[in-house]
């Protein structure tokens, strides 16, 4: 697959809103919509993203539908989803891929936008941003408020590595994939997972109680082996109280498990995921990761977008 990138936003360019998955509530639509326009952009708010179907944000059809109207707008620059949630991955297959090459946009999302990062990356080779939906922007840290605005500028952020810790050394570099991993693990076997072979990948999730977890990475690892990847980086893992028979394993006791005498630097508590301190990533940009016991270093070797 040839990747490439979108083109970069500059102070005054509009980004395009839909809701490709659950529906969005009108003030936390407007809250999120008032941190773009503080940064300096102009906001198109396609019809679609005040849709409602059950907890889903209009059908899957009509989903679609906005999505490539917003793609065929030239007044529209990037794409930014209004939420996650659920039902993101029905319009994979709906989705015109030989329109979304020849109009190629940034695209904006994580959580169950993971599945849609995912999609444009395998169909086309288009390198996305897993970075903030829109109802998530009032609550933003400050610092990977900036990072988005750094990467949309088609500049080179750093990233605070501080908190973050090693579980196996090592230096590795490939192509940036990840984002939740129920979601990811979903994809498995349909079509729409890049190949991760030789990628840095990383991985996030919330809501799902540690036997659920363990299930999904074993699913994951099993699917796309581990040993095959450039490095592996774990997120900010939101865990719910067990509910039933204790499981018995720690989260770390999971994640050493399942990595074990891989040769590759493998991080946990790495500054991303479903929290306020999520540092946004290029989905399917070149990177390097290098992580010793004392130091870890995220590097991107190629701006998001040109």
């Amino acid at each position: 697959m040839t990747y490439f990138r979108p083109k970069a936003l500059k102070p005054g360019d509009t980004i395009g809103i839909i809701a490709p998955s659950s529906y969005i509530e009108s003030d936390r639509l407007d809250a999120g919509v008032g941190v773009l326009r503080e940064m300096g952009f102009a906001v198109s708010i396609h019809p679609q993203t005040l849709a409602r179907e059950g907890q889903s944000a209009g059908t899957a059809v009509e989903k679609v539908a906005a999505f490539h109207e917003v793609v065929l707008d030239p007044s529209i620059r990037a794409i930014m989803a209004a939420g996650g949630g659920n039902r993101g991955a029905q319009i994979l297959p709906l989705l015109d891929y030989d329109l979304l090459r020849s109009h190629p946009k940034l695209y904006i999302g994580f959580s169950d936008s993971t599945a849609i990062l995912a999609g444009l990356a395998s169909k086309i080779g288009l390198i996305s941003c897993h970075g903030p939906v829109v109802k998530t922007l009032p609550t933003l840290d400050q610092g990977a408020l900036t990072t988005l605005g750094t990467l949309l500028a088609g500049k080179i952020p750093s990233y605070p590595m501080n908190d973050a810790k090693t579980l196996l050394p090592g230096h590795g570099e490939g192509r940036l994939f990840g984002g939740t991993l129920s979601v990811l693990a979903s994809l498995q076997g349909t079509g729409y997972l890049p190949d991760l072979a030789g990628a840095i990948l990383y991985l996030e999730d919330t809501g799902e109680e540690l036997s659920r977890f363990d299930r999904m990475l074993w699913q994951l690892k099993t699917a796309s082996p581990f040993s095959r990847l450039g490095g592996l980086i774990f997120g900010q893992i939101g865990l719910p109280e067990e509910t039933g028979r204790p499981f018995g394993f720690t989260l770390q006791d999971i994640i050493e498990e399942h990595t074990k005498g891989l040769n590759i630097p493998v991080v946990i508590n790495a500054p991303f995921g479903h929290v306020d301190r999520s540092f946004p990533l290029p989905f399917g940009g070149l990177a390097s990761l290098s992580a010793t016991q004392d130091d870890i270093k995220l590097k991107l070797a190629e701006p998001l977008v040109v």
